[in-house]
């Protein structure tokens, strides 16, 4: 039988991660992170419950405002890069921690999304700002689509996707696709078929409501690759 998919976050996990940790707060409790991370009821969390939680207990143990643990948790994918580690879904807990606990101040969790993303996708966090600051954050995410770096440019576009699976839906997306259409155009053509795989992926979520939009734009593309 394979191994549940929760059990990525093992003890070997938290050893690598935990040592990460240290040389950007020297004054880490590395065993009571531990302990409050290998609680009564870790064992039955869910991934997705074992995530938010690994944030909760992180959250406790980054001093100062928000603002600035932001700037610590940007530290710390620094010193994971600089390890050697490499992005994977085991580090979605740095997300959540921004969609936990950044929905007040949507200026500083825009400026770390922009930079955690590069890491791992924010696709997920960014979810509740759309819902509560869809004017800001859409401007933003248009911006994001002409970014340099590719995992931004995607992030612009699966970020929005109106029917993103394993994410709630955007509701006023699905009624009107509109505010999307414009970081589709910027993208269509991305040198990134990463980035082009969620142009897709976003239309095909558009059409489930819209087919004639998504015709008639596919249309105007027409010719392009």
């Amino acid at each position: 039988m394979a191994e549940p998919l929760k059990n990525i976050y093992s003890p070997t996990f938290f050893e690598h991660f935990t040592a990460t940790i240290k040389p950007v707060l020297p004054k880490f409790r590395k065993q009571q992170f531990l302990n409050q991370v290998f609680d009564t009821e870790w064992e039955a969390k869910a991934l997705k419950q074992r995530m938010r939680h690994i944030a909760t207990v992180l959250a406790d143990h980054l001093p100062g405002s928000y603002a600035q643990q932001v700037d610590l948790i940007i530290r710390l994918i620094e010193q994971l890069k600089s390890n050697g580690a490499k992005a994977g879904f085991e580090y979605m807990f740095f997300p959540d921690f921004v969609e936990q606990y950044g929905l007040a101040d949507v200026k500083t969790s825009l400026r770390a999304m922009e930079t955690i993303t590069q890491f791992i996708s924010c696709e997920f966090a960014i979810r509740p700002f759309l819902l509560k600051y869809p004017k800001e954050v859409m401007a933003q995410m248009l911006t994001w689509s002409l970014n340099p770096h590719d995992h931004v440019r995607r992030f612009s576009s699966e970020g929005c996707r109106p029917r993103l699976p394993w994410a709630m839906a955007i509701p006023q997306f699905k009624k009107d696709p509109s505010p999307i259409l414009s970081i589709l155009q910027n993208l269509k053509a991305d040198q990134s078929l990463f980035v082009r795989k969620s142009v897709a992926n976003n239309l095909n979520d558009i059409a489930k409501d819209h087919p004639e939009t998504v015709v008639g734009l596919v249309k105007g593309w027409k010719g392009l690759s």
